[in-house]
């Protein structure tokens, strides 16, 4: 097994198996819990591939998530019962670019582990139990839709991208539900979940010997061929498909968020590094100890739900600002003059460091969480990011880093407004 110092001084093991997937362990000595998860790197982008001396496939929006239900039903029951009688929790949870399946539990981690890879790799599906589930996942998209906060993210997205994927909902749409099929569902799965796209994560006091050998035990045999996956993306334009846009929904005060859609052209080192640099700029305009941050909260502009965030793959890049505001157009008008301000004058490195600092100290306090540090483990290995280097890259960004970043992806050209506003009793 590979053997990784990491910020805490304790090791992480990693080791590639020989039907290709990749295991995280990362013990924790005198803890009781332990945390498990299984990824596969597929997601809601993923509606469109190729596989070698295949026709391209289309499928409906949706599917990952679509599966991530049916794959916890058996074919008396599902898996709940079966983790709880060991007093285990076990979920689940669809991203834009991976699925994964997690147990938590103070006993029996042996067992969960087992059941956990067992479950992923027996997919039950039939034309009933497929059918009854597209009633429930509608009734889920319809539930988001009423919600405010994922009602003006959805919409931002559609209103940032012409083409491209992440403007659907992650569930997809009724449409797309309504017309998945059992065939659709088993192609993604069977394309999707060999184990040469998988990792896996524990971490919890457990032997890393012992548990690599219960995986390498455990671990379903796949009996369908490994292939390489080509995911298919339409051509984007760079600029944003509408600048501002606004809808009425019930609720008591209006919601403002403002987007940059950046061109995807990082990789590697270079996408975490980046990732690094427009976090420390986004938290010059919006974090809670910024002078932005004063000035908007004294102005009575913005609530606690304040926030800024850069969100970036090798497929897609954007970075979303916003909040509850009791005037739209005035929050507007102040970030435009912050922003245009940060871009203008030299940012000072006093500011930068102390972010950094801040950083630093999150970063180190975020190994606490076993689920947070699991999935990061999966989730940077699956993009391609040498999530180890992350302090060191920290340490090299300079004040003048951050600042060109701002100049060159908050570029009004390619910017979109989202406004929700409350309902109108009087119309």
């Amino acid at each position: 097994m590979q053997q990784t110092k990491i910020p805490t001084k304790e090791t992480l093991y990693c080791k590639e198996l020989s039907n290709g997937l990749t295991c995280f362990i990362l013990p924790k000595k005198g803890f009781l819990r332990t945390y498990g998860v299984l990824s596969t790197n597929y997601g809601s982008l993923d509606s469109r591939f190729q596989v070698p001396g295949a026709e391209i496939v289309d499928v409906p929006a949706g599917i990952a998530h679509f599966l991530e239900h049916k794959l916890f039903e058996e074919e008396h029951g599902n898996v709940f019962g079966r983790f709880a009688q060991w007093g285990a929790s076990v979920n689940a949870f669809t991203s834009y670019t991976q699925t994964s399946y997690l147990f938590s539990t103070t006993e029996n981690w042996q067992d969960c582990l087992t059941l956990l890879m067992e479950f992923v790799h027996s997919p039950y599906l039939t034309e009933e139990n497929v059918e009854k589930e597209k009633g429930i996942i509608v009734q889920e998209l319809q539930m988001y839709a009423d919600h405010p906060g994922h009602r003006i993210y959805t919409l931002l997205l559609e209103n940032m991208y012409h083409e491209h994927p992440i403007r659907l909902d992650i569930g997809g749409t009724v449409e797309s539900v309504m017309n998945t099929t059992v065939e659709d569902l088993l192609r993604c799965y069977h394309t999707f979940y060999q184990p040469g796209n998988m990792a896996l994560a524990i971490v919890g006091d457990v032997d890393p010997v012992e548990s690599l050998s219960l995986i390498e035990e455990k671990y379903p045999s796949w009996d369908k061929e490994q292939v390489q996956i080509e995911r298919l993306y339409p051509s984007e334009p760079a600029d944003v498909r509408n600048a501002w846009v606004e809808e009425t929904l019930q609720i008591s005060q209006p919601r403002y968020l403002l987007g940059f859609k950046h061109e995807p052209v990082w990789q590697g080192v270079d996408l975490l590094r980046q990732q690094i640099i427009m976090s420390l700029g986004m938290r010059l305009i919006a974090g809670r100890s910024s002078t932005s941050y004063g000035e908007l909260y004294e102005a009575d502009l913005i609530t606690d739900s304040f926030g800024a965030s850069f969100n970036a793959d090798p497929r897609y890049a954007y970075s979303v600002i916003g909040s509850e505001t009791r005037d739209p157009e005035a929050l507007h008008a102040k970030l435009t003059t912050i922003i245009d301000g940060l871009k203008k004058n030299q940012v000072a490195e006093t500011d930068v460091e102390r972010l950094k600092r801040h950083i630093y100290g999150s970063h180190l306090a975020s190994y606490e969480s076993f689920e947070y540090t699991a999935n990061r483990f999966i989730s940077h290995h699956f993009r391609g990011t040498p999530y180890h280097n992350y302090l060191d890259l920290l340490a090299s960004v300079t004040a003048a880093d951050v600042q060109q970043a701002l100049i060159e992806q908050l570029n009004w050209d390619r910017s979109t407004i989202t406004i929700l506003r409350p309902v109108d009793i009087h119309d």
